[in-house]
């Protein structure tokens, strides 16, 4: 469901009824797909509690009625991570040829990563329905698969679509362009998108956050700005122009937009997560530890953040030289599904922040041994003696890499750079810059920005240095 449905007469006049009768304590009679919209709004909106009371007054009153209990399936799955729950929930829907069936059915079997099963499930049922729903299913499971990022069977499914022209079509289309890294080709859908629907907030965030992705920072903040025009606490919106505002160093700015989508968003992790790292990002270390903690203990082992938040205040601690600390929230990623080796060498990383030089050796060698010598390995080791000071090191690690990988490869070059220009090897320097700004405009920005005026595209770098 929608912001633009949540905003209109409609569900508002819902949503009235509703509450009025919370107040008065007269029942209200609606039907269980209304009462299933006034939960995900109090969802959405971050109330929780609401949501759950509303769902099982659903429930009680509408037994066996499929949209309710979809919700809370969802709930037990997502929330709860309890794939064994929601499959009994979704067995309390009666009608088992409701499509919604299908689809709760078929998503508990890619939360348990049974992706061939649920596919050839979702076949089956495709070759039961009638042929004037075919083309709705189709959408709802490209739909389905693109929101667990499975997106070479979200293009399979989308190819037996026939009305191309819609607006569904195109959205979702635009979506699998964008997660395969085809931004200009998304880009181009979600414009043609905009002509049609200007005032959909949607769109415009789907718009924003391509943009950001391909550094047209400047692009993705007006863009997100129409967002917040027309719906001012659109959390999608105030969250991709923090990353913006972010990503130009702009971290004041950026906070206080991360700020606003916090209030909005009490109970997620990303919200205390960014506001950290943003904190971080200004040097004021003791807040940005107080809101990374709060971040831990909203997020969960299956919270996408849960790893990036563990590192965040493990860099966080280290810096403050709470080394014993920083070394528990690096422990925690041990059970976490993360890259182990990595986790190596933010051990390595902060062990050497703190002085223990030959323990930070032991954690880095064996890094590179558990990894097989990998160089991305490598590189996150440079950028910690980098990082640490050794500059004259960093700078021979650097060369010996870049000097191993093959033409596909654009990490680094900016760090080498950095670390030529400290070194005075202007030449060098000049060199690494280029071809950072071609390769890798986003690390160039990240890592080089500074440097260079604020709104400034990466791919002009270069000559504004040489001029």
């Amino acid at each position: 469901m929608t912001d633009e449905y949540f905003n209109s007469k409609e569900f508002k006049h819902i949503l009235a009824e509703y509450e009025e009768s919370e107040k008065t304590g007269q029942p209200v009679f609606l039907d269980a797909d209304d009462f299933t919209d006034i939960a995900e709004y109090y969802h959405n909106m971050g109330d929780m509690q609401k949501a759950t009371e509303v769902i099982n007054l659903a429930a009680s009153m509408h037994p066996g009625a499929a949209a309710p209990l979809i919700f809370k399936a969802r709930v037990a799955l997502l929330k709860q991570d309890n794939p064994r729950l929601a499959d009994e929930i979704a067995e309390q829907i009666s009608d088992k040829t409701d499509l919604d069936y299908y689809y709760i059915k078929a998503e508990i079997m890619i939360a348990e990563d049974r992706i061939e099963e649920a596919n050839a499930y979702l076949e089956e049922k495709y070759e039961c329905i009638d042929d004037v729903e075919q083309e709705d299913y189709i959408l709802d499971v490209v739909t389905l698969f693109i929101d667990y990022e499975l997106l070479d069977e979200a293009n399979e499914w989308i190819q037996r679509a026939e009305e191309t022209d819609s607006l569904d079509y195109k959205e979702l289309m635009g979506r699998i362009l964008m997660g395969k890294g085809k931004y200009s080709e998304s880009e181009q859908l979600f414009n043609e998108l905009l002509d049609q629907n200007p005032y959909s907030t949607l769109y415009w965030n789907y718009l924003a956050s391509l943009q950001l992705m391909s550094n047209h920072i400047e692009d993705s903040i007006t863009s997100s700005e129409y967002s917040i025009a027309i719906n001012p606490n659109d959390d999608e919106a105030l969250l991709n122009k923090a990353n913006a505002l972010f990503s130009l160093g702009n971290f004041e700015e950026a906070l206080d937009y991360y700020q606003r989508f916090t209030k909005l968003r009490p109970d997620e992790d990303a919200g205390e997560m960014y506001q950290g790292i943003a904190l971080l990002s200004m040097n004021r270390l003791e807040e940005a530890v107080e809101h990374l903690k709060k971040a831990e203990q909203l997020s969960g082992d299956t919270s996408p953040n849960h790893v990036e938040i563990c590192q965040e205040l493990a860099f966080t601690l280290s810096r403050l030289h709470r080394m014993d600390e920083a070394l528990m929230y690096v422990n925690l990623t041990d059970t976490l599904v993360c890259d182990h080796d990595e986790m190596m060498v933010l051990r390595g990383h902060v062990l050497l922040e703190n002085g223990q030089y030959e323990e930070a050796q032991r954690c880095f060698s064996e890094a590179v041994k558990s990894s097989s010598a990998s160089p991305h390995i490598y590189l996150r080791i440079a950028i910690s003696v980098y990082d640490n000071g050794y500059n004259k090191l960093a700078y021979k690690m650097f060369a010996i890499l870049l000097n191993s990988v093959d033409d596909k490869w654009y990490e680094g070059y900016s760090y080498m750079a950095l670390c030529c220009k400290d070194l005075g090897k202007r030449n060098e320097y000049l060199k690494y810059l280029k071809k950072a700004c071609q390769l890798n405009p986003w690390e160039a920005r990240t890592v080089l920005g500074e440097y260079f005026p604020p709104e400034m595209p990466p791919e002009e770098y270069y000559n504004y240095e040489t001029k």
